[in-house]
């Protein structure tokens, strides 16, 4: 098409639709007017299914019977998948991963590949089919939806629903229209929705947060809020590419108004532009209807770039400015709109077309009769071309015109979508370089250009399926999303165009190495040895780092190819990435999985890290497998023997239970039962495992002192019962205290078995000063005076382990006032051991203590609580020596 041809004004700026290419398949037969259609982003494809809604006599639409179909961008059918179901849908539309979602009322919904033809069930529950859902919108790939209740919910996640709901929103009535701002564009960081409120102005809900009205005087407090305009009657709203401008449609007084809003919620300024959506040469369908607000109603608003807002029509599309607008007629209503980053792609059963905003650079050089420098050097390069030159001297002369023409024709180029006119202007800006020099031009601006146009010429693909109509800016759009670019690409097995892409413009390791592990999934997938199909995956992909064998092998599982998986994941060489898929492997396969399991075990132990050790114990222990064999696996080896044990002390005691009784370690059953016991707080529960401890430590050949203590103890417990049965308490009251634990070690040490107290302290982690305490009752209790001295002397050298208060306490219960006496005096603590001994009555072994000591000043401080006549007069003797 000529590029000057066919441009639509719109107040001094100019549009124009450019074809990408003509619809040649089963597309020009679809009826676009009373189906439901979704269009993908970035030039994606389309996808139709009848629309149930729509009561159309007459029409057979055999194209789209019982079935969603996908379209590639020349119009031929890509896919189809089997539907059959009338149900009302609330949402039709493409995720941003390419996948279509078709959500039903009743919270059931559908995610279909358009490649494969595959399709995923999912279902929001119960709720939904109690309180149906009436509209939907994408977001990301997730989605929002309204229920009839008009309350709103949010999916982050279409693949993994998880169904949140916003804060109230209190509407009444059916609001007329929403509209979504995502996380990643909102000032908030969070999902955000701009509701036209039925009532006046726009209701504006955070997620997670309660909702504010806005543009609505009567409701608002706020004095801020209130410099706002007062709009009402809101029809529709739409948010530009950018979100930085919010369009309205509002109905006044049997006209229609678009308003234009920047910086929305804090500017109070917006301009209006009444527009005329009368078809009157358009045959309508006759209908009892009067009210013009929905006669006239647009079937949706949709930014064109962030140029100006398209109404679409039965027939026609209006193009609004904040200060202008024009109608343009289409050939028939069978035509689809979708808004992209730099335009508004326009779907007929013909073209396949963008509709944009021309820069300057592009009038400037395609404008009739136009004398700007572009023109003319773009004109000077076809006479050159056709080998009859035209005067120039006047444009090479003067630098600065022949720089802005070299400019406009590269930017011109950028722009337009015919690669035949691409490559022209290309040339006439290297013609004008050559007279230009490179002091006045950026000298990567050719290459670049000519770098992303030729990316951008091969995403097309001619139409074919995974094709993309994309123009440049666009392009250098995704470029800043690698992940989605190579993604999309991917989802068409185009892994050669997606390796040259990502060679061409220098993506990192990461981007290349989706794509050898997408290819080698697809590989996997083909019947050949599985000897020959895992050397040719190693040979492709040898030189390429970051390819993760760990998921090629779960793909080779999932197809049934479980040998093949083994011998892919021993290239794996990141254990931390291989021990997972194997147990992931062996849950996969539910019989004769043990090799899996042994595998992982081996693979752990190699890698000597406990984290991976551990993680394959919890799954082994997890497993139905026999326990014999469980036990006999995990103790092969020292090193997960030694996990083993320390996981099963630590955090199962069930299995620890069985574990000691499988090999026999009576000793330590013994001792298990004992703990278990003394974490009851029931008496009956208590005797009851200390039974089981006796019977653990009767297997035990050499056991020669612990069943008798345990003897002792469910004698001291039972007498315990007995008295509190006869106090009338509850039997299962927590009456028990520490008493009975201390007991057992004041018997190892009556026995004078100072060893197996200490055994025993340390298998029940019992503090150190808790020993010391019960060895020190345990003296005073056997009159060893002797050894009481010296264990306090030894135990409190460097620090106070042993409490002499408490010992001394200990001592006068058991009439012992003036030994007690003499342990405090020997507190290292000086003034402390003075207080003390005053609070006991002993103010005449205060006063030596601080004498002892010569600690004046603590005579003087202590002097006003001395009340015995013996001790005032040792003090003031003291007092009045010192004194002289």
């Amino acid at each position: 098409m000529d590029p000057s041809a066919q441009w639509k004004e719109l107040n001094k700026k100019y549009y124009k639709f450019h074809q990408f290419n003509p619809i040649t398949g089963e597309q020009k037969n679809l009826d676009f007017y009373y189906q439901h259609i979704a269009i993908a982003k970035w030039g994606g494809p389309l996808a139709a299914t009848k629309n149930y809604d729509q009561v159309i006599l007459m029409r057979t639409d055999e194209i789209l019977k019982d079935s969603i179909v996908f379209f590639s961008n020349s119009g031929k059918i890509m896919s189809r998948i089997v539907y059959k179901e009338t149900d009302k849908i609330p949402l039709f539309d493409f995720l941003d991963d390419e996948h279509l979602i078709l959500l039903k009322g009743t919270g059931i919904y559908y995610i279909i590949d358009p490649f494969k033809g595959t399709k995923k069930n999912h279902d929001l529950g119960e709720q939904f089919k109690q309180n149906p859902i009436q509209r939907a919108l994408v977001v990301n790939n997730g989605f929002v939806l309204m229920t009839m209740n008009y309350e709103f919910y949010y999916v982050n996640n279409a693949h993994e629903p998880e169904v949140q709901q916003f804060k109230a929103s209190q509407l009444t009535k059916q609001p007329e229209h929403w509209s979504i701002i995502p996380s990643q564009k909102s000032s908030s960081g969070k999902v955000e929705l701009l509701i036209a409120n039925p009532e006046g102005g726009i209701l504006h809900i955070v997620e997670n947060e309660k909702w504010k009205i806005y543009y609505n005087k009567d409701k608002i407090m706020n004095d801020i809020d209130k410099k706002l305009p007062d709009l009402r009657n809101i029809k529709m709203l739409s948010l530009s590419p950018t979100y930085k401008t919010l369009a309205l449609l509002q109905y006044y007084g049997q006209r229609w108004i678009i308003a234009f809003i920047q910086n929305y919620f804090e500017s109070s300024e917006y301009r209006q532009m009444p527009v005329d959506l009368k078809e009157e040469d358009v045959q309508k369908e006759e209908s009892a209807e009067k009210d013009l607000s929905i006669l006239e109603r647009p079937r949706n608003m949709y930014w064109c770039g962030d140029d100006c807002v398209v109404l679409q029509l039965q027939q026609y599309i209006v193009l609004v400015s904040n200060d202008s607008y024009t109608k343009i007629k289409m050939s028939n209503q069978h035509f689809s709109l979708r808004s992209e980053f730099d335009g508004l792609r326009v779907l007929t059963q013909k073209k396949n077309e963008i509709l944009r905003k021309l820069p300057d650079s592009y009038i400037n050089v395609f404008e009739q009769l136009s004398i700007k420098p572009g023109a003319q050097l773009y004109s000077a390069y076809e006479s050159f071309e056709s080998k009859s030159p035209i005067e120039d001297d006047e444009l090479r002369s003067s630098k600065q015109l022949l720089s802005e023409a070299v400019s406009d024709c590269i930017k011109c180029a950028q722009f337009e979508i015919n690669p035949e006119y691409q490559i022209k202007l290309l040339k006439a800006g290297n013609y004008g370089k050559i007279f230009l020099g490179t002091q006045n031009l950026d000298p990567n601006i050719f290459n670049e250009t000519a770098r992303y146009l030729r990316v951008v010429n091969s995403l097309r693909r001619s139409g074919g399926v995974g094709g993309r109509v994309i123009t440049y800016e666009q392009v250098l759009q995704l470029i800043k999303i690698p992940d989605i670019m190579i993604g999309l690409l991917l989802k068409y097995n185009l892994h050669y165009l997606a390796t040259e892409i990502s060679s061409f413009l220098k993506f990192q390791i990461k981007q290349r190495a989706s794509i050898y592990t997408h290819w080698a999934c697809c590989k996997v997938e083909i019947q050949q040895d599985d000897d020959k199909l895992c050397e040719i995956i190693k040979e492709k992909i040898k030189e390429e780092r970051g390819v993760s064998f760990t998921q090629i092998a779960q793909k080779s599982i999932e197809i049934g190819k479980q040998s093949l998986a083994l011998k892919l994941l021993n290239n794996e060489q990141i254990l931390a990435k291989r021990i997972p898929v194997l147990i992931w492997m062996a849950n996969f396969q539910s019989t004769n999985n043990n090799s899996y399991y042994e595998k992982a075990l081996e693979d752990a132990i190699i890698s000597k890290d406990s984290n991976l050790i551990y993680f394959v114990i919890l799954k082994f222990l997890q497993t139905e497998m026999n326990e014999t064999y469980k036990f006999n696996a995990l103790s092969q080896n020292p090193i997960s023997q030694a996990h083993l044990d320390y996981y099963l002390k630590h955090f199962d005691n069930k299995y620890l239970q069985k574990y000691l009784q499988y090999f026999k370690k009576f000793d330590e059953c013994g001792l298990f039962a004992i703990n278990q016991a003394y974490q009851q707080k029931n008496l009956e529960e208590k005797i009851k495992f200390l039974d089981q401890a006796q019977k653990y430590f009767g297997e035990d050949p050499t056991d020669k002192f612990y069943k008798r203590i345990i003897a002792e103890q469910i004698i001291i417990l039972t007498d315990l019962k007995s008295e509190v049965e006869k106090i009338r308490k509850k039997p299962n009251q927590h009456i028990m205290d520490e008493k009975p634990i201390n007991s057992i070690m004041e018997a190892f040490f009556i026995k004078d078995k100072p060893e197996f107290a200490k055994e025993f302290a340390k298998t029940y982690k019992i503090p150190d000063r808790r020993i010391l305490l019960t060895k020190v009752k345990t003296l005073i209790n056997n009159k060893k005076w002797d050894e009481l001295d010296k264990i306090m002397s030894e135990k409190n050298k460097k620090s106070i382990l042993i409490p002499y208060e408490l010992v001394a306490e200990l001592l006068m219960k058991a009439d012992q006032e003036e030994r007690g006496i003499q342990i405090i005096m020997k507190m290292p603590d000086v003034e402390e051991s003075c207080r003390t001994l005053i609070k006991i009555g002993q103010q005449s072994s205060a006063v030596q203590v601080a004498i002892n000591n010569k600690k004046y000043q603590l005579l003087y401080d202590i002097k006003g609580l001395i009340s015995e006549n013996q001790a005032k007069a040792l003090l003031e003797t003291h007092l009045s020596q010192n004194q002289k």
